[in-house]
Protein backbone atom coordinates (compact mmCIF):
# COMPACT_ATOMS: atom_id res chain seq x y z
CA UNK A 1 0.00 0.00 0.00
CA UNK A 2 2.61 2.38 1.03
CA UNK A 3 4.69 1.66 -2.05
CA UNK A 4 1.64 2.26 -4.17
CA UNK A 5 1.58 5.83 -2.91
CA UNK A 6 4.49 6.80 -3.27
CA UNK A 7 4.53 5.04 -6.92
CA UNK A 8 1.44 7.27 -7.80
CA UNK A 9 2.69 10.89 -7.82
CA UNK A 10 6.01 9.49 -9.85
CA UNK A 11 3.25 8.27 -12.38
CA UNK A 12 1.32 11.14 -12.33
CA UNK A 13 4.42 12.82 -13.00
CA UNK A 14 5.62 10.96 -15.90
CA UNK A 15 2.33 11.13 -17.50
CA UNK A 16 2.00 14.86 -17.08
CA UNK A 17 5.70 15.01 -18.42
CA UNK A 18 4.35 13.16 -21.53
CA UNK A 19 1.20 15.33 -22.21
CA UNK A 20 2.94 18.55 -22.25
CA UNK A 21 5.27 16.96 -24.95
CA UNK A 22 2.30 15.51 -26.69
CA UNK A 23 1.25 19.44 -26.07
CA UNK A 24 4.15 21.31 -27.20
CA UNK A 25 4.78 19.46 -30.31
CA UNK A 26 1.47 19.37 -31.92
CA UNK A 27 1.12 23.24 -31.11
CA UNK A 28 3.21 23.81 -34.17
CA UNK A 29 1.92 20.92 -36.30
CA UNK A 30 -1.16 21.21 -39.03
CA UNK A 31 -4.52 21.71 -37.29
CA UNK A 32 -7.10 21.79 -40.08
CA UNK A 33 -7.35 21.81 -43.76
CA UNK A 34 -9.59 24.48 -45.72
CA UNK A 35 -9.81 23.33 -49.06
CA UNK A 36 -6.17 22.64 -49.76
CA UNK A 37 -4.75 24.90 -47.15
CA UNK A 38 -3.28 23.86 -44.27
CA UNK A 39 -3.46 26.05 -40.96
CA UNK A 40 -1.30 25.20 -37.69
CA UNK A 41 -2.01 25.51 -34.17
CA UNK A 42 0.36 28.36 -34.02
CA UNK A 43 -1.13 30.51 -37.20
CA UNK A 44 -3.69 32.60 -34.70
CA UNK A 45 -1.46 34.01 -32.63
CA UNK A 46 1.15 34.54 -35.51
CA UNK A 47 -1.75 36.20 -37.76
CA UNK A 48 -1.92 33.99 -40.71
CA UNK A 49 -4.93 32.47 -39.49
CA UNK A 50 -6.75 34.83 -40.34
CA UNK A 51 -4.96 36.47 -43.52
CA UNK A 52 -5.75 32.88 -45.53
CA UNK A 53 -9.28 32.87 -44.70
CA UNK A 54 -9.71 36.15 -45.63
CA UNK A 55 -7.64 36.42 -48.89
CA UNK A 56 -8.69 32.72 -50.07
CA UNK A 57 -12.13 32.38 -48.57
CA UNK A 58 -13.49 36.50 -47.90
CA UNK A 59 -13.93 35.41 -44.42
CA UNK A 60 -11.58 38.01 -42.45
CA UNK A 61 -10.76 39.10 -38.80
CA UNK A 62 -14.44 40.69 -38.08
CA UNK A 63 -12.49 42.47 -34.95
CA UNK A 64 -9.01 42.95 -36.56
CA UNK A 65 -8.74 46.17 -33.23
CA UNK A 66 -8.41 43.54 -31.25
CA UNK A 67 -6.24 40.68 -32.93
CA UNK A 68 -3.56 41.66 -30.00
CA UNK A 69 -5.37 39.34 -27.53
CA UNK A 70 -4.60 36.30 -29.68
CA UNK A 71 -0.83 36.97 -28.69
CA UNK A 72 -1.73 35.23 -25.50
CA UNK A 73 -1.72 31.48 -27.02
CA UNK A 74 1.89 32.05 -27.47
CA UNK A 75 1.84 31.20 -23.61
CA UNK A 76 0.42 27.18 -25.16
CA UNK A 77 4.42 26.84 -25.43
CA UNK A 78 6.42 28.84 -23.55
CA UNK A 79 4.24 27.39 -20.36
CA UNK A 80 4.64 24.20 -21.84
CA UNK A 81 8.60 24.49 -21.79
CA UNK A 82 7.75 25.96 -17.97
CA UNK A 83 6.09 22.78 -16.68
CA UNK A 84 9.18 20.42 -18.08
CA UNK A 85 11.63 22.76 -16.41
CA UNK A 86 10.18 23.01 -13.20
CA UNK A 87 9.04 19.39 -13.31
CA UNK A 88 12.68 18.33 -13.49
CA UNK A 89 13.18 20.60 -10.58
CA UNK A 90 11.08 18.95 -9.09
CA UNK A 91 9.00 22.04 -8.53
CA UNK A 92 4.97 22.70 -8.29
CA UNK A 93 3.47 22.73 -11.49
CA UNK A 94 -0.37 22.42 -10.92
CA UNK A 95 -1.88 25.72 -11.41
CA UNK A 96 0.62 26.51 -14.80
CA UNK A 97 -0.84 22.94 -15.91
CA UNK A 98 -4.56 24.37 -15.65
CA UNK A 99 -3.85 27.72 -17.51
CA UNK A 100 -2.21 25.53 -20.06
CA UNK A 101 -4.67 22.80 -20.71
CA UNK A 102 -7.27 25.72 -20.55
CA UNK A 103 -5.39 27.64 -23.32
CA UNK A 104 -5.31 24.73 -26.08
CA UNK A 105 -8.71 23.79 -25.03
CA UNK A 106 -10.04 27.26 -25.70
CA UNK A 107 -7.70 26.95 -28.82
CA UNK A 108 -9.21 24.67 -30.28
CA UNK A 109 -12.42 25.16 -29.80
CA UNK A 110 -12.23 28.25 -31.73
CA UNK A 111 -10.44 26.13 -34.62
CA UNK A 112 -13.42 24.34 -34.90
CA UNK A 113 -15.79 26.85 -34.35
CA UNK A 114 -14.63 29.03 -37.26
CA UNK A 115 -13.81 25.63 -39.38
CA UNK A 116 -17.60 24.99 -39.24
CA UNK A 117 -18.17 28.38 -40.14
CA UNK A 118 -16.35 27.78 -43.53
CA UNK A 119 -17.83 24.69 -44.23
CA UNK A 120 -21.51 26.47 -43.86
CA UNK A 121 -20.07 28.83 -46.15
CA UNK A 122 -19.25 25.76 -48.73
CA UNK A 123 -15.64 25.68 -48.01
CA UNK A 124 -15.00 21.74 -47.75
CA UNK A 125 -17.77 18.82 -47.13
CA UNK A 126 -17.04 17.37 -43.81
CA UNK A 127 -16.11 19.31 -40.51
CA UNK A 128 -14.52 16.10 -39.71
CA UNK A 129 -12.61 15.77 -42.85
CA UNK A 130 -11.24 18.88 -42.34
CA UNK A 131 -9.51 18.61 -39.00
CA UNK A 132 -5.57 17.10 -38.75
CA UNK A 133 -3.75 15.15 -36.08
CA UNK A 134 -2.63 18.34 -34.98
CA UNK A 135 -5.86 19.46 -33.26
CA UNK A 136 -6.70 15.83 -31.76
CA UNK A 137 -3.23 15.57 -29.99
CA UNK A 138 -3.55 19.04 -28.89
CA UNK A 139 -6.73 18.32 -27.26
CA UNK A 140 -5.53 15.59 -25.87
CA UNK A 141 -2.22 16.80 -24.35
CA UNK A 142 -4.64 19.55 -22.78
CA UNK A 143 -6.96 17.32 -20.96
CA UNK A 144 -4.19 14.96 -19.79
CA UNK A 145 -2.30 17.86 -18.21
CA UNK A 146 -5.47 19.19 -15.96
CA UNK A 147 -6.24 15.76 -15.79
CA UNK A 148 -2.90 14.61 -14.52
CA UNK A 149 -2.01 17.62 -11.96
CA UNK A 150 -0.47 16.84 -8.65
CA UNK A 151 -0.76 16.97 -5.83
CA UNK A 152 -4.64 18.37 -6.95
CA UNK A 153 -6.73 15.41 -5.56
CA UNK A 154 -10.34 17.54 -6.06
CA UNK A 155 -12.08 15.80 -9.81
CA UNK A 156 -14.44 18.71 -9.75
CA UNK A 157 -11.82 21.12 -9.76
CA UNK A 158 -9.71 19.61 -12.73
CA UNK A 159 -13.49 18.98 -14.57
CA UNK A 160 -14.29 22.98 -14.42
CA UNK A 161 -10.30 23.42 -16.05
CA UNK A 162 -11.42 21.20 -18.55
CA UNK A 163 -14.49 23.03 -19.41
CA UNK A 164 -13.27 26.80 -18.80
CA UNK A 165 -11.48 27.14 -21.86
CA UNK A 166 -13.98 25.58 -24.61
CA UNK A 167 -17.11 27.00 -22.55
CA UNK A 168 -15.59 30.64 -22.92
CA UNK A 169 -13.88 29.77 -26.23
CA UNK A 170 -17.61 29.07 -27.58
CA UNK A 171 -19.56 31.94 -26.04
CA UNK A 172 -17.14 34.34 -26.67
CA UNK A 173 -17.33 33.45 -30.47
CA UNK A 174 -20.99 33.06 -30.55
CA UNK A 175 -21.46 36.47 -28.93
CA UNK A 176 -19.03 37.86 -31.91
CA UNK A 177 -21.04 36.40 -34.23
CA UNK A 178 -24.30 37.38 -33.10
CA UNK A 179 -22.72 40.95 -32.89
CA UNK A 180 -21.83 40.84 -36.25
CA UNK A 181 -25.17 40.19 -37.51
CA UNK A 182 -27.43 42.05 -35.34
CA UNK A 183 -25.71 44.57 -34.89
CA UNK A 184 -25.67 45.86 -38.68
CA UNK A 185 -28.80 44.17 -39.47
CA UNK A 186 -31.31 47.25 -39.46
CA UNK A 187 -28.69 49.28 -40.84
CA UNK A 188 -28.78 47.22 -43.76
CA UNK A 189 -32.48 47.86 -44.79
CA UNK A 190 -31.65 51.68 -44.40
CA UNK A 191 -28.10 51.51 -46.46
CA UNK A 192 -28.11 52.28 -50.46
CA UNK A 193 -27.65 49.41 -52.41
CA UNK A 194 -24.13 50.10 -54.56
CA UNK A 195 -25.12 47.46 -56.94
CA UNK A 196 -28.03 45.76 -58.38
CA UNK A 197 -28.17 42.77 -60.08
CA UNK A 198 -29.95 39.49 -60.61
CA UNK A 199 -28.51 36.39 -59.61
CA UNK A 200 -27.73 35.01 -62.89
CA UNK A 201 -25.61 37.96 -63.80
CA UNK A 202 -23.94 38.21 -60.38
CA UNK A 203 -23.01 34.33 -60.55
CA UNK A 204 -21.85 34.57 -64.50
CA UNK A 205 -19.02 37.76 -63.51
CA UNK A 206 -17.84 35.99 -60.82
CA UNK A 207 -17.08 32.62 -62.25
CA UNK A 208 -15.76 34.94 -65.69
CA UNK A 209 -12.67 36.64 -62.75
CA UNK A 210 -13.37 35.95 -59.51
CA UNK A 211 -10.34 38.03 -58.32
CA UNK A 212 -11.85 41.38 -59.99
CA UNK A 213 -15.07 40.33 -58.97
CA UNK A 214 -14.30 40.10 -55.19
CA UNK A 215 -12.38 43.06 -55.10
CA UNK A 216 -15.30 44.58 -56.66
CA UNK A 217 -17.80 43.77 -54.16
CA UNK A 218 -16.37 42.50 -51.11
CA UNK A 219 -17.90 44.36 -47.97
CA UNK A 220 -20.42 46.41 -50.83
CA UNK A 221 -24.15 46.52 -49.78
CA UNK A 222 -25.57 44.93 -52.87
CA UNK A 223 -29.22 44.24 -54.04
CA UNK A 224 -30.03 40.88 -55.63
CA UNK A 225 -32.82 39.50 -57.58
CA UNK A 226 -33.70 36.11 -58.66
CA UNK A 227 -35.62 32.89 -58.01
CA UNK A 228 -34.78 30.53 -55.13
CA UNK A 229 -33.08 27.41 -55.42
CA UNK A 230 -33.34 26.34 -51.98
CA UNK A 231 -34.32 27.40 -48.66
CA UNK A 232 -32.91 26.57 -45.20
CA UNK A 233 -34.50 26.67 -41.87
CA UNK A 234 -31.77 26.53 -39.05
CA UNK A 235 -32.20 25.58 -35.63
CA UNK A 236 -31.28 28.24 -34.09
CA UNK A 237 -34.26 30.12 -35.99
CA UNK A 238 -31.87 32.00 -38.81
CA UNK A 239 -32.39 30.85 -42.31
CA UNK A 240 -30.43 30.74 -45.43
CA UNK A 241 -31.69 31.46 -49.14
CA UNK A 242 -30.02 30.46 -52.09
CA UNK A 243 -29.27 31.27 -55.87
CA UNK A 244 -28.17 28.33 -57.90
CA UNK A 245 -27.25 27.68 -61.67
CA UNK A 246 -27.01 24.60 -64.00
CA UNK A 247 -23.38 23.89 -63.06
CA UNK A 248 -23.55 23.71 -59.11
CA UNK A 249 -22.27 27.56 -58.32
CA UNK A 250 -24.85 29.56 -55.82
CA UNK A 251 -25.37 32.57 -53.60
CA UNK A 252 -26.21 31.99 -50.32
CA UNK A 253 -27.32 34.53 -48.16
CA UNK A 254 -27.61 34.45 -44.49
CA UNK A 255 -30.79 36.00 -42.89
CA UNK A 256 -31.70 36.17 -39.17
CA UNK A 257 -34.62 35.52 -36.63
CA UNK A 258 -36.70 38.31 -37.51
CA UNK A 259 -37.00 37.38 -41.23
CA UNK A 260 -38.40 34.06 -40.10
CA UNK A 261 -42.23 34.39 -40.76
CA UNK A 262 -41.04 35.58 -44.25
CA UNK A 263 -39.15 33.36 -44.70
CA UNK A 264 -41.46 30.21 -43.75
CA UNK A 265 -43.94 31.54 -47.21
CA UNK A 266 -40.64 31.19 -49.59
CA UNK A 267 -40.27 27.93 -51.79
CA UNK A 268 -38.44 27.23 -54.24
CA UNK A 269 -38.55 28.69 -57.53
CA UNK A 270 -40.35 31.95 -55.81
CA UNK A 271 -38.68 35.38 -57.29
CA UNK A 272 -37.38 37.07 -54.47
CA UNK A 273 -34.99 40.63 -53.82
CA UNK A 274 -32.59 40.38 -51.41
CA UNK A 275 -30.10 43.20 -49.67
CA UNK A 276 -26.88 42.37 -47.98
CA UNK A 277 -22.96 42.58 -47.52
CA UNK A 278 -20.97 40.90 -49.58
CA UNK A 279 -18.92 38.41 -47.92
CA UNK A 280 -16.70 37.75 -50.95
CA UNK A 281 -16.25 34.30 -53.58
CA UNK A 282 -15.18 30.98 -52.83
CA UNK A 283 -13.82 28.54 -55.49
CA UNK A 284 -13.70 24.66 -55.00
CA UNK A 285 -11.16 23.11 -56.95
CA UNK A 286 -12.91 19.68 -56.17
CA UNK A 287 -16.17 20.70 -57.53
CA UNK A 288 -15.14 23.12 -60.08
CA UNK A 289 -17.84 25.49 -58.56
CA UNK A 290 -18.41 28.82 -56.97
CA UNK A 291 -20.18 30.22 -54.23
CA UNK A 292 -20.68 33.85 -53.08
CA UNK A 293 -22.09 34.34 -49.67
CA UNK A 294 -23.92 37.25 -48.24
CA UNK A 295 -23.93 38.38 -44.84
CA UNK A 296 -26.58 40.52 -43.07
CA UNK A 297 -29.09 40.27 -45.09
CA UNK A 298 -32.68 41.17 -45.34
CA UNK A 299 -35.32 41.24 -47.74
CA UNK A 300 -35.17 44.54 -49.99
CA UNK A 301 -37.81 46.38 -49.83
CA UNK A 302 -38.66 47.95 -53.21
Amino acid sequence: MTSQKKNSPELLKGLTAFFVVVQLASFFMFWVNWDGNTISGFSLPLGDFFKTSGEKFGLANPFPQFSFLFSVFWLIPILAILIMVLGFLKKKTVLLSFIAGALSLSLVTVYILFTNTLLELGVGTDLFGMLKSGIYLQALGAAGLIITAFPVKNIGSKIVWLLLGPVFAFASYKMGENYIMNETHTATENVKAEYTLTATDLLKEFIANDTASNKKYLDKTMVVNGNVSAVDLLADSTSTIKFEDSTGSYIIFSLEKKEIEQIKNIKSGDPVSLKGVCSGSIFSEILSTTSISFKRATFNKK
